[in-house]
């Protein structure tokens, strides 16, 4: 079934789920739609100003005020567009492995069928300021 957004249908996306259920597909969309979202700097969208994620590399902060700070914008970013997530919850993953990028679990509820289901991801900010979300 190949499920997506009006522009992900445009734009051809859901062929690459066409083996996926609804539900897989779902998701698969909102994981695709929350890359978009989270590569976009906040300023960068003339139409909606407080789109996007501002800089998370605020040097005057701690370590500990910038991942907290980000948490804070990420989760409010996603409340405010991503309607088929609720009760998002940001989690700063810790950064053994690659201490230059940030990592971040996203937790919500999705509903899925008609029932309200627990959804997670995980949100990699790399460099060069795009972001995975798997």
């Amino acid at each position: 079934m190949g499920y997506g957004s009006l522009f992900e249908r445009l734009a051809g996306e859901p062929g690459k789920r066409s083996n996926l259920s609804v539900d897989q597909a779902i998701v698969a969309s909102i994981a695709a739609h929350l890359a978009k979202m989270l590569s976009t700097r906040a300023g960068s969208v003339q139409a909606l100003p407080d789109y996007g994620l501002p800089d998370l590399n605020d040097m005057r902060l701690s370590l500990h005020d910038s991942l907290q700070q980000a948490r804070v914008a990420i989760e409010s970013f996603i409340e405010s567009y991503e309607p088929r997530l609720s009760q998002v919850r940001v989690i700063a993953l810790p950064r053994e492995q690659d201490p230059l990028n940030l990592s971040f679990a996203l937790e919500g509820m999705v509903d899925l069928d008609g029932q309200r289901r627990p959804v997670s991801f995980t949100a990699r900010l790399n460099g060069s300021g795009q972001v995975q979300v798997q």
